[in-house]
């Protein structure tokens, strides 16, 4: 149910439809996240608020501002809109690692962050707001994935984000009624938990499981495919932040960013080696802070990590239409000498499922990559699973019975066990 949460998102980004008021809640982002250095790279901002109209047959314009590690001045430079009423503004900057910075040359060398900053200043009651979208320059020889990732926690500035596909099914049954309001809201929590949302602390609010009516429309155009992931994390975003869905944000963060774990980190001038730095320390945190929290189970080279329901990514519960809906969250450690792979390939052909003393059930949604979650040798990986209604293809619909225990089963090449959930 986690999920479902993630539709709100569009909804500012589509049409005046998506709010009350018509007006759009602007976005940029780099053409490229990861840049070469001496090469031209656009910048793209949408939102039909700017498109004035004062000119019915030309294109508006106006100025957004670029940086660098390197520049921190940086530049205005020109966004053109790309067709009379199209809404979207294309700008263009040259990234050299030589001379000096002016017209539309940014100074920047390999391993600089790269900024562009977009201000909306056409949101409802004469409020603006900063939108700021990143790049990498890229340095040669090296990845710079795993820094591009951690570039744009907030969905307002990227267009990469990742949601898995299967929270399309969540957005299809919470549109249709088989999930309610209430568990829409937990999504939400969920996503900014996972850091998929990024939202300040300071913004907590008080939890609202009212949710608009008109939020459920565009719920179903997201998982119709009507809409973008990027609009989508966006839109919900907003919808947060806006105070528009009120959620709470207590305890939603396992990664305790201090300045004492932290501090090795600090003194790293390279933002993006620094940015690589605070990553590996984050993710170890976490790992340690869900294994801390778990039981564990041994399969044979892979040792399983299961923290039981209420902890954040495990719950159950029973929707208002009377549907069984679990989650559960699970890390997965490799403790051998070779790459380890998780297969579950679809509902009907799945290395995992839940039991209940007599019946299997299958999965409505995970979060597997084509197939299979890969683990090199002495490394972890948490991985979601969920069941509900059915989604076909082999799939079940997960059913309760207060009398059952229910196990999450293993049955890999490699080994084999049953992990309890506890939904009593």
């Amino acid at each position: 149910m986690k999920i479902f949460l993630m539709f709100l998102i569009f909804l500012s980004f589509l049409t005046p439809i998506a709010f009350a008021e018509e007006y759009h809640v602007g976005t940029i982002e780099w053409k490229k996240q990861i840049v070469s250095s001496n090469s031209f790279v656009d910048i793209i901002v949408k939102d039909n608020d700017m498109n004035k109209k004062e000119y019915p047959n030309f294109a508006d314009k106006f100025s957004i501002y670029v940086w660098s590690d390197t520049s921190l001045d940086g530049l205005e430079i020109p966004v053109v809109e790309t067709g009379v009423y199209s809404g979207i503004f294309k700008g263009s900057v040259y990234i050299s690692d030589s001379g000096e910075t002016n017209k539309n040359r940014l100074v920047s060398m390999p391993g600089d962050i790269l900024y562009a900053k977009y201000v909306d200043t056409t949101l409802p009651d004469g409020k603006s707001s900063e939108i700021i979208s990143k790049a990498v320059v890229k340095i040669s020889g090296q990845n710079m994935d795993d820094v591009v990732n951690i570039l744009n926690p907030s969905p307002l500035s990227t267009s990469n984000q990742h949601v898995p596909e299967w929270i399309k099914n969540n957005a299809a049954w919470w549109a249709d009624g088989t999930i309610d309001d209430a568990s829409f809201v937990k999504g939400i929590e969920f996503l900014i938990h996972d850091g998929i949302i990024k939202v300040e602390k300071t913004q907590t609010l008080e939890k609202n499981d009212s949710i608009p009516s008109w939020v459920k429309n565009n719920a179903k155009w997201w998982s119709d495919g009507q809409i973008n992931n990027s609009d989508f994390l966006s839109g919900i975003n907003h919808l947060v932040t806006s105070g528009i869905i009120s959620v709470s944000l207590e305890n939603t963060s396992i990664i305790p960013e201090t300045n004492s774990v932290l501090s090795e980190c600090q003194s790293i001038k390279s933002t993006y080696k620094r940015l690589d730095c605070e990553k590996t320390i984050k993710e170890q945190i976490k790992f340690t802070d869900f294994k801390e929290s778990s039981k564990s189970f041994d399969v044979g080279p892979v040792t399983f990590y299961y923290p039981g329901m209420g902890y954040p990514g495990n719950e159950f519960e029973i929707s208002s239409s009377g549907q069984a809906m679990l989650r559960v969250r699970i890390l997965a450690e490799n403790n051998g000498s070779e790459n380890i792979s998780l297969k579950c390939t679809g509902p009907s052909i799945c290395s995992y499922d839940v039991w209940d003393g007599q019946k299997a059930f299958k999965y409505s949604g995970m979060d597997f990559v084509s197939g299979q979650i890969t683990i090199k040798p002495n490394t972890s990986f948490i991985f979601n699973m969920m069941f509900g209604p059915n989604i076909g293809y082999g799939g079940t619909t997960f059913e309760y019975d207060s009398s059952n225990e229910y196990n999450f089963r293993i049955n890999e090449s490699w080994g084999s066990a049953s992990i309890p959930l506890n939904l009593n």
